[in-house]
């Protein structure tokens, strides 16, 4: 009986020691870093990682805005491989955003792969920085790795022109001294003074972003909104009754053996 029980001990340890990993240099960015923009006009973000050594198999990341007053989230879209995807709803200032690679698309060795696609728009005048927490990347091994993450900054400029006060003697009206001459009051017409008003001009801004996206990438793809039960499973449940399964096999195994059963 003590040698089951070491024998199951083991066993768990060796599984437990399966699902904790992490690779040094891994990095997720955001792009482009830096835009400018006027209320009501978008910026689309890539969300990519630099490099996977063990694959993917899936994850699940905050999308933020610092200062959701001058952006609002408005659409997520996901990569071709990505056939099992969640988003919490839209239009917010934060999106918790999660996928999974059921194809095995994404093997060991990866490099410049996209994990998803975010748009923005701008609401009001200020800044906001664009930043991601709470990530966490499954690889294909039953481990995860914790990789560093860049920022980005979102400049909304105010929208319009002022109209200056220069264009207040539009219709007014001028009139001229009265005058008395021998007993008889005379007085000249009015005369009404114009000025021609200027149409205030307002020069576009002009953005050029540079997108990372692959060829397979489709913003009009797979909606921002959709929801996956197996999404919302935590992925811990899977492991455990995995590592369940097999110390009932090896169990089994050990009693044939030794012809208890």
């Amino acid at each position: 009986m003590k040698v089951l029980i070491l024998f199951l001990v083991m066993v768990m340890l060796i599984a437990a020691s399966g699902t904790v990993s992490g690779a040094q240099g891994t990095l997720v960015t955001i792009t482009p870093s830096g835009v400018t923009l006027l209320p009501g006009s978008t910026v689309i973000y890539d969300v990519g990682i630099n490099t996977l050594p063990a694959g993917l198999s899936g994850y699940q990341l905050d999308f933020q805005l610092t200062n959701p007053a001058a952006g609002q989230i408005t659409q997520v879209s996901f990569p071709a491989w990505a056939k099992l995807n969640n988003a919490s709803s839209l239009p917010a200032g934060r999106v918790t955003i999660s996928a999974v690679d059921l194809g095995k698309a994404i093997q060991d060795g990866a490099a410049g792969a996209t994990l998803v696609r975010v748009t923005v728009e701008a609401v009001a005048a200020g800044t906001t920085n664009v930043k991601l927490q709470n990530i966490r990347i499954d690889d294909d091994h039953g481990g995860y790795l914790n990789p560093d993450t860049t920022t980005a900054q979102l400049v909304v400029k105010p929208g319009g022109i002022s109209v200056t006060s220069a264009v207040t003697a539009v219709g007014t009206t001028s009139t001229p001294a009265v005058t008395t001459v021998a007993g008889i009051v005379t007085r000249p017409p009015t005369r009404v003074v114009s000025a021609p008003v200027t149409t205030p001009t307002e020069t576009p801004v002009v953005i050029s972003v540079t997108s990372n996206i692959p060829p397979d990438l489709s913003v009009g793809g797979a909606s921002g909104t959709s929801t996956s039960l197996f999404a919302k499973i935590p992925r811990w449940i899977f492991y455990g009754l995995g590592l369940i399964g097999l110390v009932a096999g090896l169990s089994l195994l050990f009693l044939a053996v030794t012809r208890r059963i």
